[in-house]
């Protein structure tokens, strides 16, 4: 999809304004403008969903606009390609969750588990076996309800995944590096006019060097020249059944004070993947160490990345585009390399099963 931000007009921007209004977060400008009042609105409404909050609608956020309309029993829910996803899917994987069917984490995506748990809900109460969230099955599920729950079976096995086997070398490793935005979408620019894109790819090529020459397999999600969705790169993570995912993406802020380090993991107000905090954190600790910049902290988040890989993913912005000695940094080769090494020395401390997270 084409890009809504600011300048933009028409009957697309018109469509975001009253999606925001009907979620409670009203825009005060003009209608079907996308001036500062509908900006600052889309970012109250990313921050609020886990996204990015950049006050751009691209494919995650708009598709985070049109799943937030949904609420359970407004529409059958089956599994389809792409998955079905929205507010009304998180509640339903909620909802079975807490009954002990394990749909896996609320990410709001009627995937294969979530399927799978519907027909094991189906089959215990005498319903038809097709894993197709009907009204009968909906009122089944609304009609039980269980007010509180141990940890799900999603949680309790990446409990177990964070106590498996330290391993002794990297080599036969498969793991994907996604250097954030791309020519289509390039993100922020630098003091100097350098895109996002440029930045987040000189890190991850830089990355997938070093990891590479100690035998990963390593995986990049785009060429230099390329922009697949969040989705797809997920997709393509999934697909190559790669061990963990590090989005390479940069931070800005309208203040050119705003500098700092931070890294994501995937997390929702009642989950969090414990592997990909792990990761996070990993990731984070590595970067302030070598760089000296300003701890941000972790954060949990649902973007695509995060939300639809199977793997552990973490997006970690190394410093802040927008800071004019930063900004300036992130753009010099030698500093990329710093990243570089740091990250390389997060995703070895992972693998390895080192318990040590933090300074």
């Amino acid at each position: 999809m084409e890009l809504i931000r600011r300048g933009s007009v028409g009957p697309e921007v018109e469509d975001v304004q009253h999606r925001l209004g009907a979620l409670g977060v009203p825009c005060d400008g003009e209608a079907a403008v996308f001036d500062a009042a509908t900006e600052g609105a889309v970012r109250t409404f990313q921050q609020r969903r886990g996204l990015i909050a950049d006050g751009i609608v691209g494919p995650e956020t708009w598709q985070a606009l049109v799943g937030a309309s949904f609420a359970l029993g407004d529409r059958l829910l089956y599994g389809t390609r792409p998955m079905l996803y929205g507010d009304d899917v998180r509640e339903l994987q909620r909802r079975l969750n807490r009954l002990g069917f394990d749909a896996g984490y609320d990410d709001g995506l009627f995937g294969p588990q979530t399927v799978d748990a519907v027909r094991e809900f189906q089959l215990n109460t005498g319903l038809l076996v097709d894993g197709i969230a009907g009204r009968e099955t909906i009122d089944n599920l609304l009609r039980l309800h269980r007010s509180h729950q141990e940890a799900p079976v999603a949680a309790v096995r990446e409990r177990e995944e964070l106590r498996r086997p330290q391993r002794r070398a990297i080599a036969g490793t498969r793991l994907m590096v996604d250097p954030g935005h791309g020519v289509g979408d390039p993100g922020m620019t630098g003091p100097l006019g350098t895109p996002e894109h440029e930045v987040t790819w000189a890190i991850a090529t830089a990355l997938e060097g070093r990891l590479a020459a100690l035998g990963a397999r390593v995986i990049l999600s785009r060429g230099p020249a390329t922009c697949p969705t969040p989705s797809e790169r997920a997709q393509q993570a999934n697909a190559e059944d790669v061990e963990l995912i590090v989005s390479i993406h940069c931070n800005g802020v309208a203040s050119p004070a705003g500098c700092g380090a931070a890294a994501y993991h995937f997390g929702t107000d009642a989950q969090i993947s414990d592997r990909g905090q792990r990761l996070a954190e990993l990731c984070l600790s590595a970067v302030v160490r070598e760089t000296g910049t300003v701890d941000c902290r972790t954060h949990p988040a649902t973007q695509a990345i995060l939300r639809e890989s199977r793997a552990p993913a973490t997006v970690i912005e190394p410093g802040f585009l927008t800071h004019p000695e930063e900004g300036r940094a992130l753009c010099e080769a030698a500093y990329q390399q710093r990243i570089a090494a740091a990250l390389t020395e997060a995703v070895l401390s992972y693998l390895a099963g080192n318990a040590a997270i933090g300074p």
